[in-house]
C-alpha cells in the first residue's frame, strides 16, 4: 500500500518538473518563406526563449529528414547533411538562422525547427512552416488568341489566355473593360504538365456575345492578368473595333445649268434622250436652225431617222423624267417649247404625227415641182 503511495508521489514530482521545464523553454517565432524564386537564397529563422533554461541544441528537418544541427559544445557546433535540394550557406548560419543558397524545384517542402534544452530535462519544442519554391513562366507576359480585329453587336467572342511554362501554376484572370469578367463568361481548363520538372501551363478562356454595352468610344479593351503570389504579375491588353454597319450608298442627282440668252424660266427634269429626239425633230420641222453647210436628209434616209426619233420619243416619254436641268428655249436650234411638253409629261405622238405630216406635205410638194420642171423639159426637147 505505502509502495503505491510512493510511486504516486515519485510521477507526480517528475511530471512537476515537466511543466517548469516546458514554461521555461518556447518557441517566440519560426519564420519560413512562403514563395521562394527558383534559383535564389532563402533564409529560416527559428527565435526561441530559453528562460533561465541552457541551450542543448537545434535542429532542423525537411519533410521529416535532418539537414542542418547545432549543438553549441560541439566544435564546431554547426554541422550539415546531405539532403538532396538542400545546400546550406554555414558560413550565415547560426543558432537562430539557416541560409540556404540556390535553391531549386526539389528545395520545396515542410521545414521543421526542433529546440531542445540542456539536462536534466532535455525539454524540446518544434514548430514548422510550408516553403514553395517558384519557378517563373518563362515566355513573358500571357498570350491571347483566338480574337479578331473586328466585332460587330451579336458576335460571339471566344478567346484563351495561356501563360508560359510555371511551377507551380500561376493564376489567370480576365477583364472586359477594366472590370472581372463574370464567372459564366469564363472557361477554366485542365493545366498542362510538361518536362522533367513538371512545369505546369495554364489556360483560361473567355466566351460571351457581344452587346453595346460592351463597346466604349467604340473600342472594347479585353485584358489577361497573370499572377503568383506577390512575386510575378504580368498582363495582356488586346484592343478590339466595333464594326459600324455600312450605309447604303444614296444617288445624289447633280444639275447641270446650261448657259442661255433667253429669258425663259429653266425646266426641270430634261433628259439627254429628249433633248437627243427634240433635236432630231428640230432638223426636219426648222431646216434653218441647222447649219447651212450641213445637207438635210432626204428620202428613205429621212423617214428613217423620223422613225428613229419617234422611237426614242415613246420609250423617252413611257420612262421616268431625267433629272436634270435645261433651258427652256431653244439651245443650237433646238425649240424649247418641245422640251417642255417632254419634261412636263405631256403625250409627244401628236406632235411627232404633224411633224410627219408636214414633212410629207413639204415633200409632195418638192415632188410636183421636180415632176412639172421634168415635164417641161421634156416638151421643150422636140423644138
Amino acid at each position: 500500500m505505502f509502495g503505491q503511495l510512493n510511486l504516486l508521489a515519485t510521477l507526480c514530482f517528475i511530471a512537476t518538473l515537466k511543466d517548469i521545464s516546458v514554461a521555461g523553454l518556447r518557441l517566440a517565432e519560426v519564420r519560413i518563406p512562403k514563395y521562394v524564386i527558383k534559383g535564389s537564397a532563402a533564409q529560416l529563422e527559428c527565435l526561441y526563449d530559453l528562460d533561465g533554461e541552457a541551450l542543448y541544441s537545434v535542429k532542423w528537418y525537411k519533410d521529416g529528414n535532418e539537414f542542418y544541427r547545432y549543438v553549441p559544445r560541439d566544435m564546431p557546433p554547426a554541422q550539415t547533411f546531405l539532403l538532396s535540394g538542400v545546400s546550406v550557406d554555414l558560413h550565415n548560419s547560426s543558432d537562430a538562422i539557416v541560409a540556404l543558397r540556390n535553391v531549386n524545384l526539389q528545395s520545396a517542402g515542410r521545414y521543421r525547427c526542433e529546440v531542445s534544452g540542456e539536462a536534466p530535462s532535455f525539454q524540446t519544442v518544434t514548430e514548422h512552416g510550408d516553403m514553395v519554391v517558384v519557378s517563373l513562366p518563362d515566355q513573358g507576359p500571357p498570350k491571347i488568341s483566338g480574337g479578331r480585329p473586328r466585332y460587330q453587336i451579336g458576335d460571339y467572342v471566344r478567346i484563351n489566355c495561356t501563360a508560359g511554362r510555371s511551377k507551380p501554376a500561376v493564376e489567370l484572370s480576365w477583364y472586359v473593360n477594366g472590370e472581372i469578367a463574370e464567372p459564366q463568361k469564363v472557361r477554366k481548363y485542365d493545366t498542362i504538365v510538361s518536362g522533367r520538372e513538371g512545369l505546369e501551363t495554364s489556360v483560361l478562356g473567355l466566351q460571351f456575345r457581344v452587346e453595346q454595352k460592351h463597346f466604349r468610344n467604340g473600342d472594347m479593351k479585353l485584358k489577361c492578368v497573370a499572377s503568383l503570389s506577390t512575386l510575378y504579375w504580368r498582363s495582356n491588353e488586346e484592343s478590339v473595333e466595333g464594326d459600324r454597319p455600312q450605309k447604303a450608298p444614296v444617288l445624289e442627282s447633280r444639275e447641270t445649268v446650261f448657259a442661255s440668252n433667253s429669258r425663259a424660266d429653266p425646266v426641270q427634269g430634261t433628259s439627254y434622250r429628249e433633248l437627243f429626239v427634240t433635236k432630231i425633230l428640230s432638223l426636219f420641222v426648222h431646216p434653218n436652225a441647222a447649219s447651212s453647210a450641213s445637207p438635210r436628209p432626204s428620202g428613205p434616209i429621212s423617214l428613217a431617222l423620223v422613225l428613229v426619233a419617234l422611237a426614242v420619243a415613246v420609250v423617252t416619254v413611257s420612262g421616268p423624267a431625267g433629272g436634270r436641268q435645261q433651258d427652256d428655249d431653244t439651245k443650237d436650234g433646238m425649240p424649247g417649247g418641245a422640251v417642255a411638253r417632254i419634261a412636263e409629261g405631256g403625250d409627244v405622238l401628236p406632235q411627232a404625227s404633224e411633224l410627219l405630216a408636214g414633212r410629207k406635205e413639204e415633200n409632195q410638194r418638192a415632188s410636183r415641182g421636180k415632176s412639172a420642171t421634168q415635164s417641161g423639159k421634156i416638151a421643150v426637147a422636140p423644138r
